[in-house]
């Protein structure tokens, strides 16, 4: 059984401060040793759920993409169907520039509809660039516009090192620049397609069929069905790129996601994210902490109103070096008393999870319950029973 210590924050400055350095702090100590001689030019391996970076080798690194390009493109119209402006059957006709784009392709024609499903799933698993093509123009009405939607959303999503030039990850041509990104925005990027889309039940296939048997779609990731637990993501290739992969695995409770840039071949890229990806996984595990609704150890005072016990917003769950899975600590960053009135679900403070005094991650305290002072006449008092002597906040500030 693991055993998780409970400190309550003496201060809830230091405490963002903390964990405003998590992200820099475990970059510095996990370093490349997982692979020795690396045959690749830049390698990242993180932690799926909160994007805790288990292994960093030039992570930063600016590269082109090549077509993980997608990944965006694909992300942006999986979330405009997500919020109703699109359905998936809607029909798309093959436009000029679909039908000629060069590459990977899936051999659409100009004038031929297909449901739009069809050729996300075409541009995702088969990495076809005609339907890339498709499919922007449907969602952003051209490619360039398309183009837009993607640097906006990466911009939302804190990818500071990537510039979108294309919705395909094609090599520079007289009418636009190289794509460019790095190993740390190329998994910024996966985790919101795990945590926002059903994309991996796509991905995650070694072949599909394409438009009701028209065609079947091979996987050009071949760690599909070989590694255990792999159901994505995306590969790119261009010459000047050389052979890269975005890759995800699941086994029990933990995800982790893998970059590899510029791999020396084919072979070599999937070589490298399984032995980088099964390193993780021999060496880190998933400590389980808190549930979604779990009542926490602390209590807040509402002036005029009653004590609440906060509860968690939403699982909490850390990954850690399988030797430290006993020495993790919860810190309850919540204040002893708060002015009225209170919502059910409003955020009361935080509960942060940290590795050796180094935080890791968070999840919010809200209010279970909802409080709003009753009206009193004139003269009229309301007499709120006063909080408890062993109140956790009082005692621990």
């Amino acid at each position: 059984m693991l055993s998780v210590a409970v400190v309550f924050a003496a201060s809830p400055a230091g405490a963002t401060a903390q964990w405003r350095r998590v992200h820099k702090a475990v970059h510095s100590k996990r370093t490349a040793s997982a692979t020795g001689g690396p045959l690749y030019k830049g390698a990242l391996l993180e932690d799926a759920d909160s994007g805790r970076v288990l292994m960093a080798y030039n992570a930063d690194m600016v590269w082109p993409p090549a077509s993980m390009a997608k990944m965006m493109l694909l992300l942006v119209a999986q979330e405009q169907i997500n919020a109703g402006r699109f359905k998936p059957d809607e029909p798309v006709r093959i436009s000029e520039r679909s039908a000629h784009t060069g590459g990977s392709r899936v051999g659409l024609k100009e004038g031929d509809v297909y449901p739009l499903r069809e050729l996300m799933k075409a541009a995702l698993v088969k990495s076809a660039n005609d339907a890339a093509v498709a499919v922007a123009e449907k969602i952003g009405g051209s490619v360039e516009a398309m183009v837009r939607m993607m640097n906006e959303r990466a911009r939302e999503l804190g990818m500071t090192h990537t510039e979108y030039q294309t919705v395909d990850g094609l090599p520079p041509r007289p009418t636009h620049d190289a794509d460019r990104t790095d190993a740390y925005d190329l998994a910024m990027v996966g985790r919101a397609i795990i945590r926002e889309t059903n994309l991996l039940s796509w991905s995650g296939q070694q072949e599909m069929d394409f438009d009701n048997g028209v065609c079947m779609l091979r996987n050009t990731n071949h760690l599909i069905g070989h590694f255990e637990g792999c159901d994505g993501l995306k590969t790119g290739f261009t010459f000047q790129a050389g052979f890269n992969v975005t890759t995800t695995a699941k086994r029990g409770g933990m995800r982790l996601i893998a970059v590899i840039l510029g791999a020396p071949s084919n072979t070599q890229r999937f070589a490298q994210a399984a032995k980088v990806m099964e390193w993780g996984f021999e060496q880190f595990t998933s400590v389980p902490l808190l549930k979604s609704g779990q009542p926490l150890p602390v209590q807040v005072q509402v002036s005029s109103g009653p004590l609440i016990q906060p509860v968690a917003a939403s699982d909490l769950k850390v990954v850690v070096p399988k030797a430290d899975a006993s020495a993790v600590t919860l810190v309850y960053d919540v204040p002893p008393a708060i002015n009225g009135p209170v919502t059910s679900g409003e955020t009361l403070g935080r509960v942060l999870a940290q590795d050796q005094g180094q935080a890791m991650t968070e999840v919010m305290a809200i209010s279970p319950v909802a409080f709003a002072a009753p009206q009193t006449g004139q003269g009229d008092g309301y007499n709120a029973s006063a909080p408890p002597s062993d109140n956790p906040n009082q005692e621990n500030q």
